[in-house]
């Protein structure tokens, strides 16, 4: 009944005039309705779904997700490099599993009511149960917050901690029939059509575009074609799907923290050895799967780590090449000599699982089956549906996989090295890495040990980062574009 009344809703919104308040628009909070005869001629226009809410923590479209930048700020800004700018935080401290924010008393929301710590509570709790957050602080256990300070509990240490606080502040709703949206960005709500600047933001760049035309889009699928069209003037391609919509707009490449690696089954007779897994890395032909697979869309993975993160600055990972002499080397220590056949003595046949409905993915498998197999390497890839994938992962029926995992901005492996996380099929959860990773958090090694032992023990291999496609209207004046951590960063200068 829900999922038909749903579909009502969002047919009322297409068809009903503009100038009335529809009901399809009450998942945005408590607004005004728009007024009539909007001129958006040189208005800047963003997709929004009107039946999702703009509340950050309820939201379950992309399209509201990432409008959350211009309405919310949080404790600290995570700048491109992935170092902290505190921002309601006036100052943080991390020891142990402690991390201890004191509070900006100049930061007021939109509205000029001021930011309290029981906001802060009040959003780290719903932060907590949100499906769009939840991994971000999966670490993070509790928070107490007294006066102007608030203090969070870690499950476990971690030095990169503060990179978690910038999930969005919203102000704490009156009672449960207070249902606005109030924050404290570059932007606020004005009515279900549109976002207004925000006047009482605490930067001195305030955007060149005051008002922002908010145009209701049904499904994602249509992006491109209504940038083409100049039906929205902006659009995020991400390209999850395995391929790219190419239209005559301007268009600008983003990194991503989706990290692309080769997972492979430790427990296999073959793989548990640590010579195999070696060769294995450094046959991947990454520089071939991102230019050709990828199209080009991407950057190589020389650690687990994203390659902009300034902790990476001082870090010199082991010097690799696509050849085979290294690798042939490693599988004859290993036990797998080649005879004068060209053929491993110990035969090795490896299934490379991967996901049918994703070509990128496809190519990469393929591309990673046809070196091994000039290694002597029998490799085979199986192309399965998403679900029969999932199950073989679970069951271990397989030897590697092509997986792909977002990184959440402090760059921790808790995907891999957790117990039952989405990545971490076939690493042992038990070994020395995890061990040695855990080190590095509490500050008991440094980055370059970590980074050293990781290509030692090789529990997966760091294939690429992919990129997505930003798209904008050939009227669009852009002077700067979105960044990896912020697609809207530069909005203020934005113009038509």
């Amino acid at each position: 009944m829900k999922k038909t009344l749903r579909i009502v809703a969002l047919i009322l919104c297409v068809i009903v005039s503009l100038t009335i308040f529809s009901s399809c628009s009450k998942g945005l909070g408590e607004l005004m309705p728009a007024s009539a005869g909007i001129d958006d001629s040189s208005q800047l226009k963003l997709p929004v779904c009107n039946t999702d809410s703009l509340n950050p923590y309820l939201a379950t479209t992309q399209y509201n997700l990432a409008l959350s930048s211009l309405l919310f700020e949080g404790l600290v800004k995570v700048e491109e490099d992935f170092t902290v700018t505190n921002v309601i935080a006036k100052s943080i401290s991390v020891v142990s599993n402690t991390v201890n924010v004191n509070m900006n008393a100049a930061y007021v929301f939109s509205d000029g009511s001021q930011i309290t710590a029981s906001d802060i509570e009040y959003s780290f709790n719903m932060a907590k149960e949100s499906d769009n957050f939840s991994k971000q602080l999966e670490n993070f256990d509790e928070i107490a917050a007294v006066g102007n300070n608030v203090s969070f509990t870690l499950k476990n240490p971690d030095k990169h901690a503060s990179l978690c606080l910038d999930f969005p502040i919203v102000k704490e709703p009156k009672d449960e029939e207070d249902r606005s949206v109030i924050g404290s960005g570059k932007y606020k709500i004005e009515n279900t059509q549109s976002l207004v600047m925000n006047e009482r933001w605490h930067s001195k760049d305030l955007p060149k575009v005051r008002r922002i035309r908010l145009i209701n889009m049904l499904d994602t699928a249509s992006g491109p074609e209504s940038v083409e069209t100049g039906n929205i003037s902006y659009y995020f391609q991400d390209m999850s799907n395995g391929s790219y919509v190419r239209k005559n707009v301007h268009v600008y490449e983003t990194m991503m923290t989706n990290l692309v690696f080769l997972g492979m089954n430790s427990n296999n007779e073959h793989l548990k050895k640590a010579e195999v897994r070696q060769a294995i890395s450094l046959l991947v032909p990454k520089n071939t799967i991102v230019e050709e697979s990828y199209l080009g869309y991407g950057q190589i993975a020389d650690t687990p780590f994203f390659p902009g993160w300034k902790e990476l600055e001082n870090v010199r990972p082991a010097e690799k090449s696509e050849g085979l002499t290294e690798a042939a080397e490693l599988l004859s220590s290993a036990g797998y000599k080649k005879s004068e056949d060209d053929v491993l003595a110990k035969f090795m046949r490896l299934r490379i699982i991967v996901n049918d409905d994703n070509p990128f993915k496809i190519s990469a498998a393929e591309n990673i089956a046809g070196v091994l197999k000039t290694a002597g390497i029998d490799a085979v890839v199986e192309k399965i549906p998403f679900d029969s994938f999932v199950g073989r992962l679970q069951r271990g029926e397989y030897e590697l996989y092509i997986g792909e995992t977002k990184l959440s901005k402090n760059m921790s492996l808790s995907p891999f090295f957790s117990y039952g996380a989405g990545a971490s099929y076939g690493v042992d959860t038990n070994g020395k890495i995890v061990s040695v990773y855990n080190d590095y958090l509490s500050g008991k090694v440094t980055l370059q040990r970590f980074v050293d032992y990781f290509d030692v023990a090789v529990p997966f291999v760091p294939i690429c980062f992919r990129s997505g496609i930003e798209m904008y209207t050939n009227e669009l004046n852009v002077e700067k574009q979105g960044t990896v951590t912020d697609r809207f960063e530069n909005i203020y200068s934005w113009n038509y």
